[in-house]
């Protein structure tokens, strides 16, 4: 069976940065929205599956490429498919074009269901999640990248503590707040002179209200950075971006 989800999105002024380029968290909040959507076509999403069988979607892996950045007042399609069907394990994907057909930026998130009271991972048969769903072909060329740099105190950016407004319906740290914690390891004058092109996070285990979190952050080459964050010795994501 052949699902997907369809919107226009329009380009609002707080999208965007100083230097005007599309936030990266805020592309991760685009794409988040749409996918949550597709899950509605087949009564798949958190609100329902949460009710019905205690259960909700959460991202394990998410990346994102950028082909072009988006302008402030512009209208972008967005377009969700399902790329991969396994046993725990489901990836969507989430292509923007602006209005001349041209891709914008990608996002593909990799999503497993979590049961509510053990706060442990379910299998995908237990939720109404379409048994003939079609799979489509990805965009993205290579797998998800293998981020297990080594960190150390002299890598520690700054600490966070997570407020009630990080939290989510999962009720845990939404996916686009990590997001922001590790691009604010980033200062202005570093941001006003690259272009990232790739984004990368992987989610290891739940963060949740009054927190303490460390952010660290690791540069690996002129093109590369990475981070981690931890709360303790837990770590709770690791990722990565690329840039030129």
């Amino acid at each position: 069976m052949k699902f997907e989800c369809k919107n226009k999105y329009k380009m609002g002024y707080s999208f965007f940065g100083k230097n005007m380029k599309l936030k990266i968290n805020e592309c991760f909040n685009l794409a988040q929205n749409n996918i949550t959507e597709y899950f509605k076509k087949f009564d798949g999403d958190n609100l329902f599956i949460r009710e019905n069988y205690n259960a909700v979607w959460v991202a394990s892996k998410t990346r994102i490429h950028i082909f072009n950045n988006a302008h402030w007042l512009e209208t972008l399609d967005a377009e969700s498919i399902t790329t991969l069907v396994k046993p725990i394990r489901i990836e969507m994907e989430t292509k923007f074009t602006n209005q001349d057909n041209e891709l914008v930026f990608v996002a593909s998130q990799q999503s497993c269901l979590l049961d509510m009271d053990t706060r442990k991972i379910r299998k995908i048969d237990t939720v109404n999640f379409p048994k003939d769903m079609d799979v489509e072909a990805t965009l993205f060329e290579n797998g998800y990248k293998k981020l297990n740099d080594e960190f150390d105190e002299e890598d520690f950016v700054y600490e966070q503590t997570v407020f009630s407004q990080d939290i989510d319906f999962s009720n845990h740290i939404n996916n686009a707040v990590y997001v922001r914690y590790i691009m604010n390891a980033l200062p202005i004058e570093l941001l006003d002179r690259i272009d990232i092109t790739d984004a990368e996070i992987h989610y290891l285990a739940e963060g949740k209200e009054g927190q303490k979190l460390r952010i660290y952050r690791k540069d690996i080459d002129d093109k590369t950075i990475r981070f981690l964050i931890k709360e303790n010795d837990r770590e709770l994501i690791r990722a990565s971006i690329d840039y030129k």
